[in-house]
């Protein structure tokens, strides 16, 4: 395997006509890397108006967010950008965010963060002048095929919110009809990674984890423009604060371009380095998992046989089985089943999963890492322990006490027997108090309407 000294972002272009943009990196200028993203839609007006300077600006931005999947084919200390000029306060942001971005990668890897990521510009500086572009009072909703989506997707249709749909990288089993449902226009960018990625990962290079909500969001900020839309809905929720573990001094946490932290950054990052006129944020920011599931289960039924929360079935470099959306094995799938077990009754439970996973004894290690009984926290999108927990009681109460599922019963006598009375109401206190959020607050006021029913 050859070894590398420098990791270059190289150049990009767009072509303003089929609306392509082009982006390509290098390590040592010996292996060479492009990537393209198709913004191109039939069903979308894109405006009359495109400014090359700003879309020369957010290409530029977007380009250091791409280049992550190239770079950690083998990191290397030093991160070289030709292609045109980070400032010092720039250079901070992307320190932070490759490093939080990585660090499932590098934790996985053992491969120690100190002297990586060091920024360096070949120009002494480079700025452009910014114009303000006023945007129209309409939604993009990136379309997850899961549950969090759905329940944005739902309240916005219910008070009558201008949104259309958006999906980053293709179609598949689950977004495919979940848009037909929908009833608004779907906007699909399309991305080609470069075809040598996957080549290198067979060599031996690294692979692993790479946060894709964070690369969608730069995307996203250049359709906004392209199509005239100043909101970008996220529905990202309060529990993907929690980290996974702590490793050389820091945290690692695999929702970590979902949480807050990262929201916050990316705003101001965008204000300063890009557009004040475009806004993002997460709808369900204050939200817990088991909240959301608590109103999916009851706003959107009418998705229960189309959407998947499962990862497994859905890789990027493998074919989805058509037989089923759930694997009914991974940590995912057994932390949305725990979680809608606290609400929908048997019957429904089986015609979306086709077992009862509390009765399947090979789970029981896995159900252990989410319930924190062993290990750390899985690297998955799942929500706290004590969600797991709260969920667990409550479907206990649709058993007979006296023949629980197998699962169950180890989390009957290993959890719920050393909880007190106080500690399960304070619990239930806690997961269940609503933390209001400060954008569309008509929407916030129906959540916390229909969560009180």
């Amino acid at each position: 395997m050859q070894t590398f000294q420098k990791f270059y972002f190289k150049w990009y272009d767009f072509d303003t006509e089929n609306l392509i943009a082009n982006f390509h990196y290098s390590f040592d200028d010996v292996e060479h890397f492009s990537e393209q993203i198709d913004f191109s839609s039939d069903d979308f007006l894109v405006r009359d108006d495109i400014d090359s300077d700003m879309m020369d600006d957010m290409l530029f931005h977007t380009s250091i967010a791409l280049g992550i999947s190239y770079y950690k084919l083998f990191p290397t200390e030093v991160l070289v950008v030709e292609s045109w000029y980070l400032t010092d306060e720039q250079i901070d942001f992307w320190k932070k965010f490759y490093q939080n971005w990585l660090g499932e990668f590098l934790y996985e890897n053992q491969i120690s963060p100190e002297w990586l990521f060091q920024f360096e510009n070949i120009w002494e500086s480079r700025e452009r002048e910014r114009d303000y572009v006023e945007l129209s009072e309409r939604a993009l909703i990136p379309l997850g095929g899961w549950k969090d989506s759905l329940v944005t997707i739902e309240t916005f249709q219910r008070n009558d919110f201008d949104f259309e749909t958006v999906v980053f990288g293709k179609m598949d089993a689950i977004k495919t009809p979940m848009s037909e449902m929908i009833w608004v226009n779907n906007l699909l960018i399309k991305r080609k990674l470069s075809d040598n990625l996957f080549a290198m990962n067979e060599a031996g290079y690294y692979n692993g984890h790479v946060p894709i909500t964070g690369i969608i969001a730069f995307s996203l900020i250049i359709a906004a423009y392209l199509y005239d839309y100043k909101y970008i809905v996220l529905s990202n929720e309060k529990s993907a604060e929690s980290p996974n573990t702590i490793w050389n001094g820091f945290e690692i946490n695999h929702q970590y371009s979902k949480s807050l932290e990262f929201e916050n950054d990316f705003r101001d990052y965008i204000s300063s380095s890009i557009s004040t006129d475009v806004e993002y944020f997460s709808f369900l920011r204050g939200l817990y998992e088991i909240q959301i599931t608590k109103l999916f289960s009851e706003l959107c039924s009418g998705y229960f046989s189309v959407f998947s929360s499962c990862n497994n079935n859905f890789k990027i470099s493998k074919k989805w089985n058509q037989d089923t959306l759930w694997c009914n094995k991974c940590p995912k799938c057994l932390f949305v089943f725990a979680m809608l077990s606290a609400f929908l009754d048997s019957d429904v439970m089986m015609k979306i999963f086709w077992k009862d996973l509390y009765e399947d004894e090979s789970l029981e290690s896995t159900f252990r890492e989410l319930l924190w009984l062993e290990w750390i926290k899985p690297f998955e999108c799942v929500g706290e322990v004590e969600e797991v927990v709260l969920a667990m009681m409550n479907a206990m109460d649709k058993y007979d006490s006296e023949s629980l599922p197998y699962i169950l019963e180890i989390f009957e006598r290993e959890v719920m027997n050393s909880m007190s009375d106080e500690e399960r109401e304070k619990l239930e206190k806690k997961l269940f108090k609503i933390y209001r959020a400060d954008t569309i607050p008509e929407s916030i006021h129906y959540l916390e309407k229909k969560l009180h029913e």
